[in-house]
This record gives structure tokens, sequence and C-alpha cells, in this order.
């Protein structure tokens, strides 16, 4: 049974269902499979991934023209709209549903015009006054190959759907730069994913017209909770046309290095894919430092598996033996290696929108200590930030997402009604029993 909590907010009880491992953040494996515990109500199409120049990939098959961007790309503003295709609606959504699979601009690192890929779900009836809001969706780690973008499996991969749905939200969901549109994937640079998240929201807006609010909630989830947090430091300078009234980050990267595999022994869930990624996508993102001072001959030798092949593979190389095969010894200090770290710490900047964390006591990618150390110290202490911290006990990586649906739709629908939530930074202890901390 959910407690009150003031406010409209609904908590629910801490009740731990287990440790699973996790390979994947929200995986497809390969070429286009299903994350784990999602249903495939929508298959894809025939789509596979090819290697393209410089061994990394483009989507192929029947979506390949979909997303191809025009060359030259016409200059247009962030979150116009390129092209849309319409979806099918799964059956459980209600009646009217529409879904959408689009291609939008978004700005490159280098400040000039690029295209990315997405989805956008409306629901259905009339919209209140002033448009249905949005809540734009951040996902977690499919790998950094084009064709792991999840829009490629249409709708299927987006939680709480039905719940955002029936609560009258619009859910707008990015792939991130790179993931379907061709182009690198700067995996774990958090303003490059925060432009993206908002640029989604954008582009809802852009597509649906004036049903659509400039009201916006952010929420992701592992790689995607970082690009949350990110957009909500991000979004008074960037995307000031967007109200942004809710950021909701579950299980989030906050440390790349805290991530990091360690030790002789193979890692127990994915951290050496993981750092695998983001060396080569930080490698070729800032160009601050070469791959050969980073990763072994063995590393070296898999790297063509990492930029063509999605996460589960990527896992499939790395993690069955142990760290040393593929990362040079002491790589962690790397100078340039420490300063993109630095650069993708969240935190640096106040957070105008009340802030949600949920994090699991047995998450076995993020370190719940890790998460509790940031909350304190950046979001509370540096920031003076409005923190709404829930631990989950017992409750692993994609368990916290999956087990937190019914309390998140609640805490986003009491934001957009314009309700304050509880502040866990005015807490001793940020309100948490000595166990957890």
């Amino acid at each position: 049974m959910a407690t009150s909590r003031g406010s409209g907010d609904v908590r629910r009880p801490r009740a731990g269902r287990g440790l699973a491992l996790l390979l994947t953040c929200a995986g497809l494996t390969a070429a286009v499979a299903l994350p784990t515990g999602t249903s495939a109500a929508t298959p894809a199409p025939s789509t596979t991934v090819a290697p393209a120049n410089g061994g990394e990939s483009v989507v192929s098959g029947a979506l390949a023209s979909f997303y191809r961007p025009p060359s030259p790309l016409p200059s247009a503003p962030a979150g116009a709209v390129i092209r849309s295709q319409p979806l099918p609606v799964d059956r459980s959504l209600p009646a009217g549903t529409r879904a959408y699979r689009i291609l939008y601009h978004s700005t490159s690192s280098s400040g000039g015009d690029l295209a990315e890929s997405g989805v956008v779900v409306v629901p259905a009836g009339r919209p209140p006054a002033g448009g249905f809001p949005i809540v734009s969706w951040a996902h977690g780690t499919t790998g950094v190959a084009s064709g792991c973008a999840p829009s490629v499996t249409g709708t299927s991969t987006l939680p709480y759907l039905s719940a955002l749905v029936r609560s009258g939200d619009i859910v707008a969901a990015t792939d991130y730069r790179g993931l379907g549109a061709p182009g690198q994937h700067p995996y774990l640079v958090g303003s490059s994913e925060a432009e993206d998240v908002l640029d989604a929201a954008r582009a809802a807006r852009a597509l649906v017209g004036r049903d659509a609010s400039d009201r916006v909630a952010v929420l992701g989830f592992s790689q995607g909770g970082q690009a949350a947090l990110f957009a909500g430091e991000l979004a008074p300078d960037y995307a000031p046309d967007l109200n942004l009234d809710a950021v909701a980050a579950v299980a989030p990267v906050t440390s790349v290095l805290e991530l990091a595999p360690s030790g002789d022994a193979p890692p127990p869930s994915g951290q050496s894919a993981f750092t695998a990624m983001v060396l080569y996508a930080w490698a070729k993102h800032y160009r601050s430092f070469g791959l050969q001072r980073v990763l072994t001959q063995a590393g070296l030798a898999d790297l063509p598996a990492v930029s063509s092949s999605c996460v589960d593979t990527v896992a499939s190389l790395y993690d069955a033996v142990a760290p040393a095969r593929f990362f040079q010894p002491g790589w962690e200090d790397v100078p340039a290696v420490q300063a993109a770290n630095r650069a993708n710490v969240p935190g640096d900047s106040p957070t105008s929108a009340p802030i949600l964390v949920v994090q699991g006591t047995a998450d076995e990618v993020v370190p719940a200590a890790r998460t509790t150390r940031f909350v304190g110290d950046q979001l509370c202490r540096q920031q003076y930030d409005s923190v709404d911290y829930v631990v989950e006990q017992g409750l692993g990586h994609q368990q916290a997402l999956d087990g937190s649906g019914t309390f998140i739709d609640r805490w986003l629908q009491a934001r957009f009604a314009g309700t304050g939530g509880e502040n866990s930074c005015a807490l001793p202890g940020l309100g948490l029993p000595p166990t957890t901390r």
C-alpha cells in the first residue's frame, strides 16, 4: 500500500526484490533486440546494423531511408522536425493514442546543425488548456553504434508509457545523437545528452503544435539519469522556450571512473563494456587522448566490435575476462581522461526545477553509496537544489526502474500540477536510515 507524503506525492514501501545480474542498461542486443523485461508488442521492421566508413555502423534495411538525413541538411532551429512516420500503437494504450518515429534538428558539438531521431507518443482526447505537458525520456546504455537506437523498435522500449499517456502526458524519447541518424555518439557526454533530451521536447511541440504545452519534465535512467541531471542544469540557457517543471533520474551515472572495472577478476555487471564504450566515445569526441594510451593491443583489436555492435555484444567480449587484458595499467590517471570525467560529473549548476533521484541499494552497476554522496554533497550542499531522494532497499539497477513506475508517474503529475515535493536536502542525513548512508 502506498502512503501519502503530502502535496500529492505517493511513496511506495521499500520492499526488496532480489538482485538480478545486468549486462545492459536498456540494451538492444547485437542489432535491434528488445531490452530485458520488455514485451515485443510492436515488432520492428526488417532492419539491420551495417558497417559504415571508419568501422562505425548505420541503420540499413527497411528503415535506412528514414534515418538518413538530407545532404546537405537544410538549416533549421533545434527541435524542428525533418520528417515523421506514424507507428503502430500498442493495444494496451487508450484508443486514439498516436505515435510517431521522428527525425529532427539538434545542435552539434561545434554549435552547428545535425539530425537526430526519436519517438513521440501523443495522448488521446482533448488537451487541457495550454496543451498536453511533455515528459522527455532519456534512455540507458544501448551502445555507440547508429543501429542501437531504441526508436528502431518503435515504442516498445519506453518505460511507464501507458501510465504517462493515461495521465495526459506527451512522451518524447530521443535516441541521442549518433544513434539512429548517422554520426558519432558521444556516449556519457552530459551536455550533449542534455541538448538531445531538450530538443526532443522541442520536436514534440513542433510535431503536435498547439496541443503540446511548453511545460516539460525530464526523466532518465542510468546513462539517461546523467542526461536528465545535465538537462536540468542546461535548460535555462539552452532551451529558455521550455518551462522545466521537474527532473527525475533513476540510478544516474554521476562519475564514469567510479564505474570502471578494477582487480584481476572479470567484473560482475558490465563495467568493462561500459568503460570500453566510453573511452572510445570520449577519444573521438574530445580528441585529447589516444586510445593506444588507455587500451592494450587486445582492447584495440576489439574496437570494431565496440563501434559497430550494441551493448550485449560488447559485453560478451569485454566482461568475460580480467580488465587487465583490455585496459592499460593506470589508464584512469591519464590527465585527459580525468578531465573528461570531471566535465561529465553533473552538479555544476543549480537546477531551478525540483529533482527526484531514485536509487536501489543493491545496484550492481551504479553504487548506491556514490549516488548518496552525490546527492548530499553536490545537489544539496553545493547547489542548494530541492531533491526528493528515494532509496529502494534491495533493488538492483534495472529493478529500480521497473519497480518505480507508479511512484514516478504520480511524482511527475504532482509537479505538473504545481505542488511542491519532499526535499530530502532539508532532512538530517537526507532522511535515510543509517544503514543506507
